[in-house]
C-alpha cells in the first residue's frame, strides 16, 4: 500500500506544479438560476489526490476526462510515481541529470551518461516507468520460475524457500514490485508464497493489507501445503521416531496468520527437523492469453 503519512507527503511534487500542464476550465455558468459558480481548482486537489493513488489507478482515473488525462498523463505525476515505486533508481536518474547539465547547458555529448539523459527526455517518465516494470517483471519471473527447478515431488525445501524471500530483499524489491509480478496466477504457488512472505518479513506490510492484495490479484484461494518432521526423542535410551505433520492452507489465511509466517521463517529449528512447503495437485498455473 501506499504511505500516506505526512512524514512520506513531505517530499513529494509540488501539486501546484499541475496547472502548468492542466487545460484551463471556464467557470459553469446556470442559466435557469443566472448564477455563475467559480471552478475549483481542479489541479491541485487532482495532485494531492494522485499522491495516494497507485499506477493502475492513476491510469484509470485519466480516462474519465479530457482535464484528467492531461494531469494524469503528465511528467509530474509520472516522475513521482516512478520516484515512489523505485526510490534509490529514481536517485540515480535523478543525479545523472543533475551532473550531465548545468543551466540548460549539457556536458559529455559523446558520453553514454548524455545518451542515457537524452532517453530521459526523449520518452519521458510515463515511458521510462513502463519500461521499468517490463525489466523488473521479467527478472523477477525468471528467478522465481528458476526457483520452481528446486522443486522435488511437489515439495520445495524451506531453506530455499528463505533463500529466495532472501534474494528479493535485495533486488530491493517495493509491495506495489510484488503486487504487479508475483501475485500472479501465472506464476506458481510457491512464488507467491515467496512473495507474500518478503512482504510481512521484510518490508513489514501489515498482514490486512497483503490480504488485500492477494485477494485483488487472485491468488487468495490457492493452497500450499507444509509438511514437516519433528526431531526425534529420547527417554530413557528409548528412541521415539519422528511425528509428521501436514498443514494445508490458502494464501489468504496465511497472509493473516502471523503464526504460520514466523514458522516459515525459523525455518529449521532444534524442535523441527525438516520443514517443506508442497502444493495440491490440481494448481496449475494459468497461461498467459
Amino acid at each position: 500500500m501506499s504511505p500516506t503519512t505526512n512524514e512520506s507527503l513531505e517530499p513529494l511534487m509540488d501539486a501546484r506544479e499541475l496547472s502548468f500542464v492542466a487545460p484551463k476550465v471556464k467557470n459553469e455558468t446556470n442559466i435557469s438560476e443566472g448564477k455563475t459558480y467559480g471552478f475549483i481548482p481542479l489541479p491541485e486537489i487532482v495532485g494531492f489526490i494522485l499522491l495516494l493513488l497507485e499506477a493502475r489507478d492513476v491510469c484509470s482515473l485519466g480516462s474519465c476526462s479530457k482535464v484528467l488525462h492531461s494531469i494524469c498523463n503528465s511528467d509530474y505525476v509520472w516522475k513521482e510515481l516512478y520516484r515512489r515505486r523505485w526510490p534509490q533508481q529514481f536517485i540515480n536518474t535523478r543525479n545523472l541529470l543533475e551532473s550531465c547539465t548545468d543551466d540548460g547547458v549539457i556536458y559529455g555529448t559523446q558520453s553514454s551518461g548524455h545518451a542515457r539523459f537524452l532517453s530521459v527526455h526523449s520518452q519521458g517518465w510515463k515511458a521510462l516507468y513502463i519500461k521499468r516494470h517490463r525489466e523488473m517483471a521479467s527478472i523477477i519471473s525468471s528467478y522465481l520460475a528458476f526457483v520452481d527447478t528446486w522443486i522435488i515431488r511437489k515439495y520445495l525445501d524451506v531453506v530455499q524457500f528463505l533463500n529466495a524471500v532472501k534474494y528479493l530483499n535485495s533486488m530491493e524489491l517495493s509491495f506495489e514490485d510484488v503486487c504487479y509480478v508475483i501475485f500472479s496466477t501465472k506464476l506458481s504457488v510457491h512464488a507467491n508464497l515467496i512473495g507474500l512472505q518478503y512482504s510481512i518479513t521484510f518490508l513489514g506490510v501489515e498482514n490486512k493489507d497483503v490480504k488485500e492484495a492477494v485477494v485483488s490479484r487472485g491468488v487468495a484461494e490457492r493452497e500450499v501445503r507444509l509438511k514437516w518432521f519433528k526431531r526425534v526423542k529420547y527417554f530413557d535410551q528409548l528412541r521415539v521416531p519422528a511425528h509428521r505433520c501436514y498443514l494445508t492452507c490458502s494464501i489468504g489465511k496465511i497472509a493473516m496468520d502471523k503464526e504460520v509466517v514466523a514458522f516459515l521463517s525459523r525455518g529449521r529449528t532444534t524442535n523441527v527437523r525438516v520443514l517443506r512447503i508442497g502444493t495440491l495437485p490440481d494448481q496449475g498455473i494459468k497461461q498467459a492469453t
